[in-house]
């Protein structure tokens, strides 16, 4: 009588269920990064609802540059961005590249003044002219998370004199 093999029925298993988890994996990074961007776009759309009436300039998709040193960690991120400036408030609608995922809006003011769907205040130091991009400088946090930041915001693509806002 022969022997059956139990081997390879288990060895098919074991391959089908390494790629249903690996599947599994990448659908929940893909359904998961579309939620995120789904959630911040939202964001994006409430907080430009919510300044109907008032007196802002929108600029759409500007490049934008963003250094962060810290003790512990350096960063550096090249985006586009939608730029909102409402009297000397700077309000930075993030995208990324090169996928184009919205993230959340950053408001650069030194002003106690609070808006709706702004999760993040960042204060700045300086707000400086240079080669038509405007350089926002500033620093956040104290001791082991102290973060010095530099923002570009390259405005040479439009029209606008930045000296309305420095």
């Amino acid at each position: 009588m022969a022997e059956l093999d139990f081997q390879a029925p288990f060895f098919i298993l074991q391959t089908m269920e390494m790629y249903f988890i690996l599947s599994a994996m990448v659908c929940f990074f893909i359904f998961g990064n579309l939620a995120i961007h789904l959630h911040y776009k939202k964001k994006h759309k409430n907080f430009l609802q919510s300044l109907k009436g008032k007196q802002y300039i929108l600029f759409k998709k500007l490049d934008m540059e963003m250094e962060s040193v810290a003790k512990l960690a350096y960063r550096y991120q090249f985006n586009k961005a939608d730029i909102v400036i409402l009297d000397q408030e700077i309000f930075i609608l993030l995208f990324t590249k090169p996928f184009g995922m919205a993230q959340p809006i950053l408001h650069i003011s030194n002003s106690d003044e609070v808006f709706q769907h702004v999760p993040k205040k960042i204060p700045f130091d300086s707000k400086f002219r240079v080669n038509g991009k405007l350089r926002i400088k500033g620093s956040l946090g104290q001791g082991l998370v102290a973060t010095q930041y530099k923002i570009f915001i390259d405005f040479n693509t439009v029209d606008f004199d930045l000296n309305l806002i420095i």
